[in-house]
């Protein structure tokens, strides 16, 4: 009996919560989602708006369309920018009503919203919005603005109308090229005088047709792809078509041209404003632009500035052991796994894993500099620093001698390398290159030092 009474009060307990959870808990979760859902000004989805029209008080109207990229067709025909349209889409779709104002006012003239600041029109999913902005209120930072229905008076964030205040330069894209870093095949750089051409062949590796014995450094190409990609429109002259010459644009003092298998974009650089940039035209941006100067310096010059000028070629799975002799003192680390450990040297505490791969990676980048070729260096017992790593079953990779370390003000000095058991050779590398390498083998060998 009890058994059963106990039953009766869990069910009707179960019954009980059930319908608490439901009414209470999950029903208002509802209406906290409802009525967050009827503060949007509009109900769409950013996804389905295809056509974009700005009103911008005494501007010239400002239309855009969607067709795989929004593309602006009016008062030009150019690219829009992505980033800034989906910016200004995202702020369309979770647009807040901060508060009613009126719900069918008489007179829009107090709001500023018969004549708005702004306004916007836009087409999702096959219907028509319109969205007004007006004067600022009075009191905190939010604006008058109406919707579809326009005698409707409501007040929307400032940040928000920030947002969707966008003029043509905000809208318009930036970028010179529009094809992919990685489908191009060719790239010229003009000068006037000096002329580059690179070609890619079919492994990848990039070369130079005029000089097909110098051998080009992948990641360098990169990066001057990379600097073209970067490269911005930081100010539009529509009105400096029939300037050119006088920009320094008809001829060009550097012309740029990258190819894939499917289009050429072209970009022309011309004179430069002191303070301004450099003027530009191409690419795919109408008119005439301003670009940053200080980008165009990063430039290669010449071949040279692209050459693989790499001293030693290693991947860190390679090395096996690291024998260091630094200011007299001797050492060797040997690799155990994922672990390096000091050789024969129990009181030395085993390096960390980074230290180890710091002083690898710095060999790995090391670079000889263009030109000439120091005197080979004699094998002075006294060398500051000597490196040499070994692969496996004990083979010299390559073995790195410092003589000097060249002063704050020195800018080269000389470094010897002798790959695997060649003859050692001496080039001249950056004075602050060979200072980095001879700091981090320091504090791999003394890490408190």
């Amino acid at each position: 009996m009890r058994t059963r009474t106990a039953l009766i009060y869990l069910t009707l307990f179960l019954v009980l919560a059930g319908y608490f959870y439901y009414f209470e808990v999950a029903g208002r979760r509802a209406r906290i989602e409802q009525e967050e859902a009827a503060r949007h000004l509009f109900q769409v989805d950013k996804a389905q708006i295809t056509g974009l029209q700005l009103d911008r008080g005494r501007a010239t109207p400002i239309y855009l369309t969607k067709n795989g990229h929004w593309q602006i067709v009016e008062p030009i025909n150019t690219r829009g920018d992505e980033f800034t349209v989906a910016s200004l889409l995202t702020t369309l779709e979770s647009l807040k009503i901060e508060r009613e104002v009126e719900a069918a006012a008489q007179d829009l003239q107090p709001y500023g919203l018969d004549q708005p600041m702004l306004h916007l029109s836009f087409l999702a999913a096959g219907s028509r919005h319109q969205l007004r902005i007006g004067a600022k209120a009075v009191v905190g930072n939010q604006y008058y603005a109406s919707s579809d229905q326009e005698n409707r008076v409501v007040l929307i964030a400032g940040a928000q109308q920030q947002s969707l205040d966008k003029s043509l330069s905000d809208l318009r894209s930036k970028a010179f090229f529009t094809v992919n870093s990685d489908e191009v095949e060719r790239i010229e750089l003009d000068r006037g005088k000096n002329k580059l051409i690179l070609t890619q062949a079919e492994n990848k590796l990039w070369r130079a047709p005029a000089a097909v014995e110098v051998k080009i450094k992948t990641s360098k190409v990169e990066r001057f792809l990379g600097l073209l990609f970067r490269l911005r429109a930081k100010r539009f002259l529509d009105n400096e078509e029939d300037n050119l010459a006088l920009l320094g644009l008809d001829p060009a003092k550097i012309r740029l041209k990258i190819s894939t298998q499917e289009k050429t974009e072209t970009l022309l650089i011309g004179n430069t404003k002191k303070d301004e940039g450099a003027y530009a035209k191409g690419g795919e941006l109408p008119g005439v632009t301003m670009v940053e100067e200080n980008l165009l310096a990063e430039l290669p010059q010449t071949l040279s500035d692209l050459e693989d000028r790499t001293l030693l070629v290693f991947d860190l799975d390679q090395v096996q052991a690291l024998a260091l002799v630094l200011a007299g003192e001797a050492a060797r680390l040997e690799r155990n796994e994922d672990t390096w450990n000091w050789l024969g040297d129990e009181n030395r505490k085993d390096p960390e894993n980074w230290r180890v791969n710091s002083l690898l990676w710095n060999l790995q980048k090391l670079e000889y500099l263009p030109g000439d070729f120091p005197r080979a260096q004699s094998s002075a017992e006294n060398k500051v620093l000597e490196l040499i790593l070994y692969s496996e079953n004990d083979e010299k990779l390559g073995t790195f001698s410092l003589l000097e370390v060249p002063s704050g003000k020195t800018e080269r000095g000389v470094l010897g390398l002798s790959k695997g058991s060649e003859t050692a050779r001496a080039y001249w590398l950056s004075g602050e290159s060979l200072r980095e390498l001879h700091e981090n083998a320091k504090k791999l060998l003394s890490p408190g030092a």
